[in-house]
């Protein structure tokens, strides 16, 4: 229960949004003519997923760009969580 709830607050913390639907992102990209970033990640295992997450997907630098010019899809893969 407390991975669930970090997880979330991480996913409400940072000031871009991620979608977890990969259909509605290509609606979204091709209406406001953007690229689309999948980032596959083991929120909970995975070492450089974490790295990756902390120092470049949450800083302000890649947020500003990725307001104005990225759709952003996460698929998350995590060991600890069951995946329906």
């Amino acid at each position: 229960m407390k991975l669930l709830v970090i997880f979330i607050t991480m996913l409400l913390a940072t000031g871009v949004n991620w979608s977890g639907d990969f259909s509605a992102a290509q609606k979204q990209a091709q209406q406001e003519h953007k690229l689309i970033i999948i980032n596959f990640s083991g929120s909970d295992w995975c070492g450089p997923c974490i790295r990756l997450r902390k120092e470049i997907l949450e800083s302000s630098t890649f947020e500003d760009y990725a307001t104005d010019h990225l759709v952003l899809v996460r698929a998350d893969f995590p060991r600890q969580k069951r995946i329906s």
